[in-house]
């Protein structure tokens, strides 16, 4: 469903005679292969989910966290 309304979109786009239509789109796989699979904060490896994608609201940038840096649990003295 989605997909036809973005179509319909595109195609009221194109009747207007414009020479490059780019749409804003953030991918979560690019993000991954620009962090190499690690965690931004503690870079070990991310485990299949047990990880965030947290985006920063004021600056837009977007990371992905580990669960172990996600949530943090202090030591018990």
């Amino acid at each position: 469903m989605a997909s036809i309304e973005t179509n319909n979109y595109l195609n009221a786009l194109k009747s207007r005679k414009q020479k490059e239509i780019t749409m804003a789109t953030f991918s979560r796989t690019d993000l991954m292969k620009k962090q190499d699979g690690k965690c931004s904060r503690c870079k070990q490896d991310l485990k299949a989910g047990y990880y965030k994608f947290i985006k920063d609201p004021k600056s837009g940038s977007a990371d992905i966290v580990c669960s172990d840096c996600l949530v943090h649990i202090p030591d018990r003295r």
